[in-house]
């Protein structure tokens, strides 16, 4: 099975093409938000090196948030017109979950942590389980730091671009029980979304494209101007 993958949710950007569980190709930018520039064109270089053209996709995987409202939206009409085009069915994956699936191998709660502006992050708490996948401890949503900091029960390892900002703030609050992921895991990649989508299908999970809308959590984000 031939999935194409692709994250758009951030700054930066991924695509990847998995033959069923095995990345072939994964291409990622960190271009700051030029989305509608470079994912088309990132699209059809990944396509080219792999030798195969979009009809020759069977299933497609997307973040659809929360994040960024104008990468979401490129992002998602993108894998609408495609699934449109050939008929294949899509997978929504969270934004979160695929950060969270940055660390396979964590037997601590990964805590991603995506920063939504106005002072605010996205964020939930998830478990990994065998096969490096992520499985939902606290759901998903939109706060700040400090309450972010209050709620945290035990030792955590957090993961995303909002750690990045607000490191210090969580270190002062949690002291050791804060455990940091390297630089390379805060951002997501669309070999890691494509893994998620494929279970995903295989538990029966699909959309058609009409089916796939955004997850923004803030009701207003549309008019936040990101």
């Amino acid at each position: 099975m031939n999935i194409l993958a692709l994250d758009t949710s951030a700054e930066s950007s991924s695509v990847a093409l998995l033959d069923d569980g095995i990345i072939g190709a994964e291409f990622s930018l960190n271009r700051g938000r030029r989305h509608e520039e470079t994912l088309l064109v990132t699209i059809n270089a990944l396509l080219a090196q792999a030798g195969i053209t979009v009809d020759a996709i069977d299933l497609f995987s997307v973040t659809v948030g929360p994040g960024s409202f104008t990468g979401l939206r490129v992002g998602l009409a993108t894998m609408k017109g495609f699934a449109f085009a050939i008929g294949k069915p899509i997978v929504a994956v969270s934004t979160l979950a695929a950060l969270a699936a940055n660390i396979p191998h964590a037997d601590i709660p990964v805590c991603p942590v995506l920063d939504a502006r106005r002072g605010d992050v996205y964020t939930a708490t998830y478990r990994i389980e065998a096969g490096g996948l992520p499985a939902m401890i606290t759901a998903e949503r939109v706060t700040t730091p400090e309450e972010l900091a209050e709620g945290v029960d035990g030792t955590v390892l957090f993961v995303g671009d909002g750690v990045i900002q607000y490191e210090d703030l969580i270190r002062d609050r949690l002291a050791d029980r804060a455990v940091m992921a390297p630089p390379s895991c805060n951002v997501i990649r669309a070999g890691t979304v494509g893994l998620i989508g494929l279970k995903k299908y295989r538990d029966g999970d699909i959309l058609g494209p009409r089916e796939l809308v955004p997850r923004y959590l803030r009701s207003s984000y549309a008019g936040a101007g990101s």
